[in-house]
């Protein structure tokens, strides 16, 4: 499955392909900042991706040397822009695919990925307080509990730049892959996830993300009410036909 879904020069990009949407933010126009023009781009393109069939999973990236260098002063724009919630909304695994830096709402953006991949040579910086701010996107919440409260508040104190090697050991982000062959090392391992029951993957997000919040008896209940949801999908019958017949299942979304 193929399909190209924007314009060259939109200031947010996507397309899909084998059931992988591919959103890209073309940073390198506004000096590796998302503007507000970008930010609202982002929010039609999210929108769109939840809504297109066929979606297992998602990546995010950008282009120019960074993954993002943050938003510039949003009190600025002519309205207040959910670009970054519209993300952490997906339904479909979402993945961050970081190069180079993703600095305060760019690393807040990161944050807001079920996954963040990151390139050897990237890095990660929430600066607010530098600037005698706070986060807005998210980023105090998602953070603690990703590393910890005490690490987060280091981090957040501090303002100092975590390297991708740290940013794996402490949990900021989930796989380091090697700098060389990276768009393809990339797509090979998306392609891994997407070969999975897209249902089943919103499932799991579903139940791992809300289930965080639940005590653990709602959480196992959750946890068994979206198994019987999911046994009585087409995909779970072809999961089924598929391992009795030993052959690789295709999945539908269905």
């Amino acid at each position: 499955m193929s399909a190209q879904r924007s314009r060259r020069n939109a200031p947010v990009r996507w397309r899909l392909r084998e059931r992988i949407a591919w959103i890209e933010l073309a940073l390198d126009r506004c000096g590796g900042k998302v503007d507000f023009e970008a930010a609202c781009a982002l929010v039609e393109v999210a929108e769109e991706v939840e809504w297109t069939e066929g979606v297992a999973a998602v990546v995010l990236s950008s282009t120019g040397p960074h993954f993002c260098l943050g938003s510039g002063n949003e009190a600025e724009w002519p309205a207040p822009v959910a670009w970054v919630e519209a993300v952490a909304n997906l339904s479909a695994p979402v993945i961050a695919a970081v190069h180079g830096a993703a600095v305060s709402e760019g690393c807040e953006l990161a944050l807001a990925c079920d996954l963040r991949w990151a390139r050897p040579g990237s890095f990660f910086v929430l600066g607010h307080l530098r600037e005698g701010r706070l986060p807005r996107h998210g980023g105090t919440q998602r953070l603690a509990r990703l590393v910890g409260r005490m690490r987060a508040l280091e981090l957040l104190w501090t303002g100092r730049r975590v390297t991708a090697r740290e940013a794996v050991r402490l949990g900021l982000a989930t796989r380091l892959f090697p700098a060389t062959n990276w768009p393809t090392t990339l797509r090979a391992a998306v392609r891994e996830i997407a070969s999975l029951a897209p249902l089943a993957l919103r499932y799991a997000k579903e139940a791992v993300g809300k289930g965080a919040d639940l005590p653990l008896s709602h959480g196992l209940r959750m946890e068994e009410d979206l198994y019987v949801l999911l046994q009585s999908t087409r995909d779970r019958r072809e999961g089924i036909r598929a391992f009795l017949q030993q052959r690789r299942p295709r999945f539908r979304g269905a």
